[in-house]
């Protein structure tokens, strides 16, 4: 079978449990029901790609987990992201029957960890299932390069403004993601379906009318 490395961000304080019990299944920060999220516990690809700002806090500790591919699954963080902000009226009104159907659409998008694509999802998170045993753990003092987390996302951005271009029917531009957003949201094409943020950008979240597809972009200064 074959045999992954992945990462996970712990607070110091957390180390003993973990060296016992392993990292387990749930989320502590998105407090609410996600099937798949329940049943699993949540990953990196690569210690760059945490968006929660972790890396950054001298308060937790780098780890890489040891796992099986086939347990993995690549899902889109954003959505729940998104989710959660409907679910609790964060920034905006409660809205339950949205935050609903943005679990589902982060249900259904996931994909088998060998068959991720650059780029899929802003935010790819690592969703394995059954937890981490404590034996396929280990502290790392020196992270991997940067900038997989970073190439990641421009590629995201990308393949989302190449979208679109083609849903506006513009044959030459220049538009950045926000402005061709806002240039869908304007000509009612897309609706704004969320106001969240991470550690990396203030982020919105649209859901294109024509298809049902989700995307989330990063909001500039």
């Amino acid at each position: 079978m074959s045999t992954i490395d992945l990462y996970h961000y712990a607070r110091s304080e957390d180390l003993d449990s973990i060296s016992d019990e392993g990292i387990q299944v749930g989320s502590k920060y998105f407090m609410f029901d996600v099937p798949s999220r329940n049943t699993s516990a949540y990953l990196w690809r690569f210690p760059d790609e945490d968006v929660m700002g972790y890396d950054e806090n001298p308060r937790y500790i780098l780890l890489r987990a040891r796992v099986e591919a086939a347990k993995v699954k690549i899902a889109p963080m954003d959505l729940i992201s998104a989710a959660y902000a409907n679910h609790i009226g964060r920034g905006q009104s409660k809205n339950p029957d949205v935050a609903a159907r943005l679990i589902a659409a982060y249900e259904k998008a996931q994909v088998p960890y060998l068959e991720y694509e650059h780029g899929k999802f802003r935010t790819p998170e690592a969703l394995v299932e059954g937890g981490v045993d404590a034996d396929d753990i280990a502290v790392i003092k020196i992270p991997e390069a940067k900038g997989k987390g970073e190439g990641n996302r421009r590629a995201y951005a990308s393949k989302f403004a190449e979208h679109m271009i083609r849903l506006l029917g513009i044959q030459k531009t220049q538009m950045k993601l926000n402005e061709l957003s806002e240039a869908a949201l304007n000509r009612g094409a897309v609706v704004r379906v969320a106001k969240h943020d991470d550690a990396i950008a203030y982020l919105e979240t649209y859901m294109i009318l024509e298809t049902g597809e989700f995307y989330t972009i990063e909001k500039e200064d």
